[in-house]
Parts: C-alpha cells; structure tokens; sequence
C-alpha cells in the first residue's frame, strides 16, 4: 500500500462510510436470514451508530495519498460486563474491496488501539459473524480471542 493516512471523520465522509454497507452485510454468511435482512438490519445499525454517535465514540477513515478513501473503523465506549470499566468496543470496520488485503485495515486497527489507550480503557471489544472467516483470521493475528459465542437458533 502507498502512502496511507488516518483521520477523525468528517460529516462529508458519511456517503463513503455508508457505500461500505454492502461489504459488511457481505460478510454475514447466515443461511437462516435473507440477504434483505441481512442489509436492511446493516443499513439501520450504520446509521443509528453514526448519525446519532454515543458521547465519547470515535470514527476514523483511512486515505491514499491522493485523498481517496479506503476504509474506516468507528469504536465507542461501552461498558465491559467482567470488570465494570468503561472499556472501547469497535461496532463497524470496513475497508473497500480495492484496499482488502493491503494493510488498510490492520492500520485502522493499530489507530483505533492507539485513540482506546489514549482514553485509558484497558480493553478493546468487537463482534465478528461466526461465518467469517477471513475475519475471524484477521482479528486472530491482531491478538483479539474469543469471549463469548451467541447462538441463534430459526423457530419460525
């Protein structure tokens, strides 16, 4: 990858930010739902995270040296269940098909850790589809383990 910048989000990012929808409904490979629900359900947490942000949440974009975007991470304050601190917890990381793979979002990652250090939260959390495994690999190698496995089971 060439030259690549991080940067806090601009409202003027919102377009790009929400185009990479597709790309994370996309990683979702869940037989019991249809793809309808799969974007409706990604579309709505997109923009119920990032239009109406919680206090203290971030959003980072990543850029080529020309200004193009190649991807963003956006992490917030939550609470962590085990030790009642306020720890950071990443709901949305996408980069774009032309960035996967380059470093992009490993660079997205290191600045999102560097922003939850720098808050003095002692931990980092995010979800991951099960079916993803490129993901799963991905956070592996970053250091990220398994906390917790929802299972969801089709009644209808």
């Amino acid at each position: 990858m060439s030259t690549l910048s991080i940067r806090l989000a601009t409202a003027a990012d919102l377009p790009f930010i929400h185009a990479l929808a597709p790309r994370l409904a996309g990683a979702a490979d869940l037989s019991w739902r249809s793809e309808e629900e799969v974007m409706r359900f990604q579309r709505r947490f997109m923009h119920e995270t990032l239009e109406a942000p919680k206090p203290g949440a971030v959003t980072l974009v990543a850029e080529d040296a020309s200004g193009t975007l190649l991807g963003f991470v956006h992490a917030e304050p939550m609470l962590d269940i085990f030790t009642d601190q306020i720890a950071a917890y990443i709901p949305l990381l996408a980069v774009t098909e032309a960035a996967q793979g380059q470093g992009t979002a490993k660079a997205l990652m290191a600045a999102v850790e560097d922003w939850a250090k720098a808050q003095g939260y002692a931990s980092l959390s995010l979800d991951v589809f099960a079916s993803n495994r490129r993901g799963r690999a991905f956070y592996d190698r970053l250091g990220y383990g398994e906390e917790t496995l929802r299972l969801v089971k089709d009644i209808r």
